[in-house]
């Protein structure tokens, strides 16, 4: 005889469909209260405690910072960013003394007198456009100036300091703006004269002798002529060797400007560390 139902298959009742589900067991209960409460305690402890670890960490970590010693790259930088503010944080005559040194056309060591400085210090100031342009095409922050006699006050010169953002862009704007022949009065630096001075006669047409040179991130341009203000055009026979103080008292100025100075922390006026 045929089975008519598989054994453990219950029969569906009247009015019964779909497929069989076994007894739903009951949720379980929910554990007594006080547990739930220590669990949350426990977790509340675990993260203040990390918390607290990471505090510790991080002030540990800015203590370290304020009282460790600089390493040998931000003393460097340090150094670097002092030689490029000097032209803002140093005084008119510290960046022009008022006697600089140069080699006399006979020999020995004169001394050059600074007899004044100007006031402006824009790049497009006190100079002509076409070196203006060079400036200003390689990051010109600032143009400095000031005039010079020398010893015997016969030969007056005007001293140029620009300020470039680097170094690299300095040497590139000297390599532009060093004249083919420095007794060849072109497009550079004016003359910076002073009314009731030896140096009133000094003007752009007796500019006799230009010079370019470079320190660090600045230029230095220097334009020499004669007291008396003769015209470069009237001179027929060019004396050279007189004018060569020029680009020394220039180069001496940007090399003490440029010089860089070890950060010394116990300076507190000076260095920040």
């Amino acid at each position: 005889m045929a089975q008519t139902s598989g054994p453990g298959w219950p029969a569906l009742g009247p009015g019964e469909s779909g497929s069989w589900r076994g007894p739903e067991e009951p949720p379980p209960e929910p554990g007594p209260w006080h547990e739930r409460r220590t669990l949350w305690l426990v977790v509340a402890v675990i993260t203040a405690v990390g918390y607290l670890a990471v505090g510790i960490l991080a002030t540990g970590r800015v203590y370290w910072e304020f009282h460790r010693k600089p390493t040998k790259w931000e003393l460097y930088r340090a150094a670097t960013e002092e030689v490029g503010d000097r032209w803002r944080t140093w005084p008119a005559d510290r960046i022009f003394p008022n006697a600089v040194p140069y080699t006399a056309e006979q020999g020995g060591v004169e001394h050059a007198q600074r007899v004044g400085v100007a006031p402006e210090k824009g790049c497009t100031t006190g100079i002509d456009p076409a070196p203006a342009a060079v400036l200003m095409r390689y990051g010109c922050r600032a143009l400095l100036r000031a005039t010079y006699v020398d010893q015997l006050q016969g030969i007056v010169l005007t001293v140029g300091v620009a300020v470039l953002t680097d170094e690299r862009a300095a040497s590139a704007a000297r390599e532009a703006l060093v004249p083919p022949d420095p007794t060849t009065a072109g497009a550079s630096l004016h003359a910076l004269a002073f009314p009731q001075t030896v140096t009133s006669r000094f003007d752009d047409a007796a500019r006799q002798y230009v010079s370019a040179g470079q320190s660090g991130p600045y230029v230095v341009l220097t334009v020499a002529g004669q007291t008396d203000g003769r015209p470069a055009a009237a001179v027929l026979e060019k004396h050279t060797g007189a004018f060569l103080l020029a680009p020394e008292v220039g180069g001496n100025i940007v090399e003490a400007l440029a010089l860089p100075v070890q950060p010394d922390c116990s300076q507190k006026r000076e260095w920040t560390c």
